[in-house]
């Protein structure tokens, strides 16, 4: 927990893997009925299998911004992780350590 994304492993309908969607979101947090809490802010990534990248609904956040529909500190945090997750592209290590793993365990 504590991460500021969600990536999903994308299939087409013939089981083939095509690439990752990054969901910038607030880190879970456990819900005292036992649900899990997050909230999406308004900015995405998509990583295709050879690690080209294509930024998502930037103007999803820009708009929530203006509208105060997120704080200057959401708004500054999501700017910020994106440029993580696209670093961590150009570097060579996406998808993150957890996807990897939890792609080796489930024979994903």
């Amino acid at each position: 927990m504590g991460k500021w994304f969600t990536v999903g492993k994308i299939r087409d309908l013939n089981e083939r893997h095509t690439g990752y969607y990054c969901d910038i979101v607030t880190p879970p947090r456990l819900l005292k009925d036992g649900g899990i809490e997050l909230t999406d802010l308004f900015l995405d990534l998509w990583v295709s299998r050879d690690l080209r990248y294509k930024i998502l609904d930037e103007d999803e956040l820009e708009n929530a911004f203006q509208k105060r529909w997120i704080s200057r500190r959401l708004y500054d945090k999501a700017k910020e992780q994106l440029k993580e997750l696209i670093d961590a592209v150009k570097r060579g290590s996406f998808p993150p350590y957890q996807v990897k793993y939890l792609e080796r365990k489930m024979s994903l």
